[in-house]
């Protein structure tokens, strides 16, 4: 196969997953507001520190077996623990 094939075939790849990542992303924020509508009717506040930082500390564990990244797994959590956040209020 040339390379320019395997670049296409690569980018259709990368595209794919994208798409994957959004869903998830989605199926994610979905459930968040599942979890918000219990917080709501038991009175539980949004923020939970102590299960933020062990899912964080979770994924950041998970990360280093794929040599990913800190900082940048670092902040893509929080920019989604933010957006559940925003969606709890």
């Amino acid at each position: 196969m040339e390379n320019k094939e395997l670049l296409w075939v690569y980018r259709e790849q990368i595209d794919t997953l994208d798409k994957e990542l959004i869903y998830l992303l989605f199926r994610r924020f979905e459930i968040v507001k599942q979890i918000w509508l219990i917080k709501k009717s038991e009175w539980i506040k949004p923020l939970d520190k102590s299960r933020w930082e062990k899912l964080l500390n979770d994924n950041l564990e998970v990360s280093r077996d794929y040599d990913l990244n800190d900082d940048f797994i670092i902040d893509i959590w929080n920019r989604i623990h933010d957006e559940s956040l925003r969606l709890e209020e």
